[in-house]
């Protein structure tokens, strides 16, 4: 049995974060003592340099408010996160955490420096370079934001462990794995790895920042910031993603994250496996949180390496000459290859028939100028 805390949080004030957390800490029976005398990594997610009004990273005030609960009992603390395309030093001052780093002496890893996790039972990577500062923690304290996804649909606790992969090796994978369902097996592979794979095992606690979200076509700038005014505490990702997408009414048909797994049996099987406390899910549920725009529609999964189905039934981002700034970081980042500098025209070349519908461009662009534009005959499937 997994236990949740929901607790509700309207604002970013470091006193009333802190004591919702430490509600929720009591409520999943984890006592903070725990800490004391071992090593903590704290990862939230550093998407991208963005300033945090945006909602694309973590608060820096829910960042603060754990690292002062977990300083309180020891001093060795270190953040581990890798941004997808941007340099750590930048994002981290960007989102507003280089003062909390600075104040509290936290160390920060070197992402790049890796080791291989291995997990023989994982259903199809058995083998996944991570930062290797994880294999010496004690702790892992997992700070996602409650976003929509234009991929996976829903990035929460589970997607957001994707970090502990460097750079734009996560980008390759949207190659390795195009479909959302095998990109979700993978994830759901990292995930296995990271509670079985280590000799000397690491306990999980996740902190969920809900205070205000992300809706829309997330996770980058071209999402909008949405007030849910909550905090979500467990020991359990998968359980904790359950109650966040039934707090906003997402689809669970289309996190495959959430349903595939609770095929694998790494934490919780079924919603039956889950108690949540605290708040009532029923009494705080958004009712018009606005889902993204992608591939996936009642379950089923459009064959994306079609390249003439791709272009006839399913969105393609398009960048917008009005705003981009041909930086090319959606050029650096495509793992298919399928951008081009510009010639005549004023933005990036897209070969549509290359490009896998990742989305990676639009969740990097710092200029939220790319749009997603529909397929043809994309009217013609149902929603």
């Amino acid at each position: 049995m997994a236990l949740i805390s929901l607790q509700k949080c309207a604002e970013y004030d470091i006193k009333i974060l802190k004591e919702k957390i430490l509600t929720g800490l009591k409520q999943i029976e984890f006592d903070p003592a725990s800490f004391k005398n071992k090593r903590v990594c704290l990862k939230p997610n550093l998407l991208m340099p963005a300033n945090p009004d945006r909602a694309v990273t973590t608060h820096p005030a829910v960042f603060r408010a754990v690292a002062e609960i977990v300083h309180d009992y020891t001093k060795d603390i270190i953040l581990i996160e890798s941004p997808n395309f941007f340099p750590l030093k930048s994002t981290v001052k960007k989102t507003g955490l280089a003062e909390i780093v600075k104040e509290l002496e936290i160390e920060v890893a070197d992402i790049n420096v890796t080791e291989t996790l291995r997990f023989d039972p994982a259903h199809r990577y058995k083998h996944i370079d991570i930062s290797k500062a994880f294999f010496d923690v004690d702790f892992i304290i997992n700070m996602p934001k409650l976003k929509s996804h234009g991929f996976t649909h829903y990035t929460g606790a589970v997607k957001n462990l994707f970090g502990t992969m460097p750079g734009l090796s996560k980008s390759r994978m949207h190659m390795t794995a195009p479909t959302q369902m095998e990109f979700s097996g993978f994830l759901l592979d990292l995930y296995g790895g990271l509670l079985n794979g280590f000799k000397k095992p690491k306990k999980f606690i996740h902190v969920m920042d809900a205070v205000v979200g992300l809706e829309g076509e997330g996770p980058g700038f071209t999402g909008n910031p949405k007030p849910i005014g909550a905090v979500i505490v467990g020991d359990d990702a998968l359980a904790l993603d359950y109650v966040a997408v039934n707090l906003v009414g997402l689809d669970l048909k289309k996190v495959f994250t959430i349903t595939e797994g609770f095929k694998r049996g790494y934490g919780v099987t079924s919603p039956d496996d889950i108690q949540l406390r605290g708040e009532s899910l029923k009494e705080m549920r958004i009712t018009d949180f606005v889902p993204p725009r992608n591939a996936v529609r009642g379950g089923i999964i459009w064959p994306l390496t079609s390249p003439t189905i791709k272009n006839l039934f399913v969105e393609k981002p398009v960048p917008q000459t009005d705003v981009c700034t041909l930086c090319y970081n959606c050029m650096t980042v495509c793992p298919a290859g399928a951008i081009s500098k510009a010639e005549k025209a004023r933005v990036p070349i897209y070969n549509y028939r290359k490009c896998i519908r990742c989305f990676c461009c639009l969740e990097t662009c710092p200029e939220a100028a790319i749009k997603l534009k529909k397929g043809v005959l994309q009217w013609l499937m149902p929603t």
